[in-house]
């Protein structure tokens, strides 16, 4: 701490107005370092990211069995009714996720627009352009009329 007491004669302060210097050059430091890790914006390592993937797993058991017809631009889904089973048919949304838009649409409101989807933890606008075509939002009183 030579350094400091060199800076206090040659600044001519006191102890205390040094040290309060020293603290708000390294809160001035901090904060810079806080900014740099936010503009990087380095998206967090999914989990399912971690697993290889099996070859069964490639393909969803709606498409796998014969049965109702997956969504398409043709046959888009509503995502205020469609119940988690229809949603998870839906490319890049599995179980966890199908289950986080239900839970969305319970818990706030329904959706009013596709672009809505966003605000579901794990739904960014890859996915969403890739859903875009294939899901439609409607009220859900005005789907049962």
């Amino acid at each position: 701490m030579v350094w400091l007491y060199r800076l206090q004669q040659r600044l001519s302060i006191t102890r205390q107005e040094g040290l309060a210097i020293l603290t708000l050059a390294v809160l001035f430091l901090l904060g810079l370092a806080v900014r740099h890790l936010q503009q990087q914006q380095i998206p967090p390592v999914a989990a399912d990211s971690l697993v290889a993937p099996s070859p069964t797993d490639s393909i969803p058991p709606s498409l796998a069995s014969p049965g109702p017809r997956s969504p398409s631009a043709e046959q888009p889904l509503n995502v205020n009714t469609a119940p988690p089973k229809a949603l998870d048919a839906l490319p890049g949304i599995g179980p966890a996720l199908s289950e986080r838009i239900v839970t969305y649409r319970s818990t706030q409101r329904p959706f009013q627009r596709v672009d809505e989807l966003e605000r579901v933890s794990g739904i960014g606008p890859e996915t969403l352009s890739t859903l875009r075509p294939m899901v439609r939002v409607t009220a859900p009183d005005s789907a049962s009329k």
